[in-house]
């Protein structure tokens, strides 16, 4: 069967991350001609910020503008044996110290805002979230025998909570030398607990979110929309599992993977009957929950408690009792 000659480059580290032309922020994947191991151009590749942007142009794009297409689109290329290479771990001892410093942590002194701070700690700890220089946070990626495949490095505004675009990766940082990524689950090593049920996320923040705003979950997160397949939610077939994707069209998406798979795997609908904005998390959920509760008033508050609980609405009314500012 003919090999495809253009393809997306394979993610080998940051430096094969690139600006995108149309959002521009480095979240941009080339094509590749594995011809000439030569990049078609500079703007032919695809945005990883599928909700966000989706700017994808393909080889077959960039010919047609070109006004011209090879006659060896698809070439016979000979298949060598592959060699199955270990992945590769890092000391625990390095994640391990990283797992203190919350002061120093924008992500979490912006959650500290929101949640009481001795929650926000214990959650951090038992998701192995670590602080990393200049107030960054590190999201470690442990499996469930408790290797340490590798953490993401990640800076946010301790305001927002808003990932501010830097994002590296620990094996780089330290220059730990012929690294084999293998990914897991972020938060795979609370899945020892089988009689937990498991809540999927896509990002790493949307997990501690989750985490700490709806506990009777083990929340997961597998980095993006696009890196949810078949066969990574097959391996969970001994857990009951239900989805958490972004509103819109990451719905729509893990719906369908949710239907294909090999047990019932739930799809949670929150999102999608809030009027939040396309592309929104429960993190933006959860941030509007906060300031909702905020800045209501106390006439307010009492309503909506008054809305839930009919026996303390006839309580209020036999006792005449109200509010007191």
């Amino acid at each position: 069967m003919p090999d495809i000659r253009y393809s997306l480059e394979k993610y080998k580290g940051r430096s094969t991350r690139y600006h995108c032309p149309k959002c521009h922020q480095r979240t941009f994947t080339r094509y590749v001609d594995h011809q000439t191991n030569k990049y078609l151009s500079n703007y032919t590749g695809r945005c990883n910020r599928v909700e966000k942007c989706a700017y994808h142009f393909t080889p077959k794009m960039y010919f047609e503008k070109n006004g011209y297409e090879p006659d060896d689109y698809y070439t016979l290329t000979p298949k060598s044996k592959t060699i199955v290479k270990p992945p590769s771990c890092i000391d625990p001892k390095l994640m391990l110290t990283s797992l203190t410093n919350y002061h120093q942590n924008n992500f979490a002194i912006g959650l500290s805002k929101l949640f009481p701070e001795h929650m926000v700690w214990e959650v951090l700890q038992r998701y192995y979230v670590g602080t990393a220089k200049g107030n960054k946070t590190i999201f470690w990626q442990v499996n469930r025998v408790g290797q340490v495949r590798t953490g993401k490095v990640m800076q946010y505004d301790v305001h927002t909570l808003k990932r501010n675009g830097y994002i590296n990766w620990v094996h780089h940082i330290i220059k730990q030398k012929d690294f084999n990524l293998k990914q897991v689950f972020f938060g795979e090593h609370l899945l020892i607990n089988k009689s937990r049920p498991v809540a999927i996320a896509e990002g790493e923040k949307n997990a501690i979110f989750g985490a700490l705003y709806y506990p009777q979950y083990n929340w997961i997160a597998v980095g993006s929309v696009e890196m949810l397949n078949l066969q990574k939610l097959n391996t969970l077939i001994d857990y009951q599992v239900t989805l958490f994707p972004d509103k819109g069209k990451a719905f729509e998406k893990w719906s369908k993977i949710a239907e294909s798979a090999c047990f019932d795997v739930r799809v949670n609908t929150v999102l999608e009957y809030t009027d939040l904005n396309e592309g929104d998390d429960i993190a933006d959920l959860v941030i509007s929950i906060k300031k909702e509760q905020y800045n209501a008033s106390p006439e307010a508050l009492l309503d909506r408690f008054k809305k839930r609980n009919d026996y303390l609405n006839l309580l209020l009314e036999i006792f005449d009792l109200g509010v007191t500012i």
